[in-house]
């Protein structure tokens, strides 16, 4: 069936598909929220450790904290994405949390302070503002399209590490840590807020179809399913889903590689540290990540409209435990810098292939409800990572084991990535023609 007249002007007016300001949010979320909780935080760790004699460990373990509230708010979050009306007031508060706590993490002197602000109050931000809230709405204004949207949503975080390292050491070079938490958590409010009011649950809400298809055009590729026996989409419910053990194999993949995204992302410029490289060697190295990162979406993007998400997805699980083994064998700034634009290219891929997974195999109608249920478990192996890689580091001496268990867990999620095979499509009520 058509959907209603829009009960608004405002999409009709547009020169583009709203769908795009939905990308938009995402981007701007994983740049101004994910990027300086844990690109830009990165910088501060040294500078503080100085300054407040505080552990590695201490300096990680409220980043901990806030991955922590990830997993636990997920659950609760995810699903009223699923629900009209939520998303732009979801946002909102989060985006005002993500800012005053970086902004109040200016004041710390006691480590319990730095719990509070960054980890409690930047961190329950970050549940729902850091892009992981929009990983439920994207897939729902985009089916054909989605792959594109969703790599170019993604770029954010890879825009925030080419920008803020270099904004972080520039500002506590010029200013002192204490003033650059500030103006960091200034910028996070300043962009989070106005296209946080703008997010919509899905197209369905404002007299729109999918990837901005006309009504004549859903009729047709309808019919031209219908004709060749394949539906375009199907959904599954998270009680449906979690009876396939395909569900079980993806979470394991999601557990094994989350260490990697956040944890080592989170340690990185202390690593270079550690081994005699200098700050700005080291933001150089995470900012070359960055550029590369933002430019292998693209590519990513462009594998998977053209190969199953999971063949694309063993290939980058392979890919980045080779350049983790790079990793090992960094010795000055050139290869460090190397190692960033290979490692660039390989996370690049997991930060587009994962949300894309999900949407793929499971649909977009109860897409809030299937993350905030299985999300939780990949929040959970984030929350414990920061922390326990510094803890580790702490009584290891170095990050090099650390290393080479990070690699054999990506080799090992290529391997359930192979078992995930696609689960069988539902009949009946189930297909997927609409939100609801």
């Amino acid at each position: 069936m058509p959907p209603p007249a829009a009960r608004t002007g405002l999409p009709r007016r547009l020169p583009f598909y709203y769908g795009w300001v939905i990308v938009a949010g995402f981007f701007l979320a994983g740049f101004a929220a994910g990027g300086p909780m844990v690109f830009g935080f990165s910088i501060f760790i040294v500078p503080m450790e100085e300054e407040l004699g505080w552990s590695r460990a201490t300096l990680l373990f409220p980043l901990t904290l806030g991955l922590v509230l990830l997993a636990a708010l997920s659950p609760l979050l995810q699903p009223l994405m699923d629900r009209r009306g939520w998303p732009p007031v979801i946002l909102t508060v989060s985006s005002v949390l993500v800012g005053v706590g970086m902004i109040l993490s200016s004041r710390v002197q006691e480590p319990w302070h730095f719990i509070v602000v960054f980890g409690l109050v930047s961190g329950a931000g970050f549940a729902a503002g850091g892009g992981f809230a929009h990983l439920a709405l994207v897939p729902k204004w985009f089916v054909r399209m989605r792959a594109r949207a969703i790599a170019v949503g993604s770029m954010g975080t890879a825009v925030s590490a080419m920008v803020y390292p270099l904004f972080a050491e520039a500002a506590i070079n010029a200013f002192g840590w204490r003033t650059a938490w500030v103006a960091i958590g200034i910028s996070s409010l300043a962009l989070l807020i106005p296209v946080a009011l703008l997010m919509r649950r899905a197209p369905e809400d404002m007299g729109l179809l999918p990837d901005g298809d006309t009504p004549e055009e859903a009729l047709e590729r309808a019919s031209a399913a219908a004709a060749s026996g394949v539906q375009e989409e199907r959904s599954y419910t998270p009680r449906e889903a979690a009876r396939h053990r395909t569900t079980w194999l993806i979470v394991g993949v999601m557990v094994l590689t989350a260490p990697t995204l956040v944890g080592l992302t989170s340690n990185w410029a202390a690593h270079f540290r550690d081994i005699g490289l200098s700050s700005a060697t080291a933001a150089g190295a995470v900012t070359t990540y960055g550029a590369f990162s933002l430019l292998s979406r693209v590519v990513w993007g462009f594998l998977v409209e053209r190969h199953h998400v999971r063949t694309v997805s063993i290939a980058q699980a392979l890919t980045t435990a080779l350049a983790l083994l790079t990793l090992l064998l960094v010795q000055n700034g050139p290869m460090a810098l190397a190692y960033g634009a290979l490692q660039g290219i390989t996370l690049g891929g997991a930060l587009s292939l994962q949300p894309l997974i999900w949407a793929n195999y499971y649909g977009r109608r109860h897409l809030g409800a299937i993350l905030g249920v299985f999300q939780p478990f990949a929040s959970a192996a984030m929350a414990v990572s920061p922390a326990g890689i510094g803890l580790l580091r702490d009584g290891l001496g170095s990050y090099e084991l650390v290393f080479v268990a990070l690699l054999a867990m990506w080799v090992l999620a290529a391997l359930l990535l192979y078992l995930a095979r696609p689960l069988p499509r539902p009949k009946g009520e189930d297909a997927e023609r609409g939100i609801g």
